[in-house]
């Protein structure tokens, strides 16, 4: 099995903690290579994550953040350069390896990910979850060129935090090249770097996955988020057997302490049984945020979303 992630040093500890959840529920299956796009990471950051895998079936594949590939990318936003290295899979995975699912950094497993490893893509390039934030092209920060590009207003957007990829299929359909088109392309117009790329270029060539692989952490299954627009019966059902949590957004709960949501308490436990000397920045700013996200934001959550649409200057 070959997974895939990219990483800095302040994904270090995330990822571990990634790395921890997934060999504490893994099947006895066949060993897992686990190639990490490293940027910037130093020799003792490694080796702490080379020690913890050392005594498991997961063995790490170090491969150099692509500078020269991504050096002519445009950036935007708190877009940076090493968040394109997903686009070039194809490049830093050899071609006898045929299939590989891409893991961000900031996720919990709590479940084996040999079931995910099994999904049938059924000749799609990639699986993925569609996005429980953005589920439409049409969606706040979804593809503002939606129209253009071909879309309908209702087709979905998927959450590119984890895939399932066929790097064959992905090589036969020029995808890298296609993405990188696009960003140039479109360049003013994009909101969210490759992962709108990728939604852009994969039209019609990827394939839903169940959304338990993919659970936005700080909304799914709160009284602040509404899911009626994104099949309200398959998050539900979801919530109820969930197996991979993704804390995307601002409010990391290894920066944030106490955070609110049905996942924050479970990530903090699994990054303190991991580290148990791990110290939580506290000041002003983080006691802000951790109090309106559990204690406000039920409340203020539509004036948030209105914040956050008016930050993507979308009609």
């Amino acid at each position: 099995m070959h997974l895939l992630s990219t990483i800095n040093s302040d994904f270090v500890v995330p990822f571990r903690v990634l790395v921890r959840s997934l060999t504490r529920r893994r099947r006895r299956t066949p060993p897992i290579t686990w190639h990490v796009v490293e940027s910037g990471l130093t020799g003792k950051e490694k080796a702490a994550i080379e020690a913890q895998v050392a005594r498991t079936s997961v063995s790490i594949n170090w491969q150099r953040h692509a500078d020269e590939l991504v050096a002519q990318l445009p950036l935007k936003g708190r877009a940076l350069p090493a968040m394109y290295d997903r686009i070039f899979v194809g490049q830093v995975l050899p071609e006898s390896i045929d299939r590989v699912i891409y893991l961000d950094g900031d996720l919990l497993l709590l479940d084996a990910i040999d079931h995910l490893w099994e999904t049938d893509l059924d000749g799609a390039v990639v699986g993925a979850v569609q996005d429980a934030v953005i589920p439409y092209v049409s969606s706040p920060a979804g593809l503002r060129k939606y129209r253009d590009l071909g879309f309908l207003r209702t087709d979905p957007y998927f959450n590119a935090g984890v895939l399932i990829i066929d790097l064959n299929a992905w090589r036969a359909h020029q995808t890298e090249e296609r993405a990188i088109d696009y960003l140039h392309r479109y360049f003013r117009s994009v909101n969210l770097a490759d992962q709108d790329a990728l939604n852009a270029v994969l039209r019609g060539r990827w394939t839903r996955v169940d959304d338990r692989w993919n659970i936005t952490g700080g909304a799914a299954g709160r009284a602040h988020f509404d899911a009626s627009g994104n099949g309200r019966s398959r998050i539900t059902a979801a919530l109820q057997r969930p197996a991979l949590i993704h804390f995307s957004g601002h409010l990391k709960p290894w920066l944030y302490p106490d955070l609110g949501g049905r996942w924050s308490d479970a990530y903090r436990d699994a990054l303190l049984d991991l580290c148990p000397g791990y110290r939580f920045e506290r000041s002003l700013r983080t006691t802000a945020a951790t109090f309106y996200d559990r204690h406000l934001r039920t409340y203020l959550y539509p004036l948030e979303r209105l914040v956050w649409r008016t930050s993507f200057h979308l009609p």
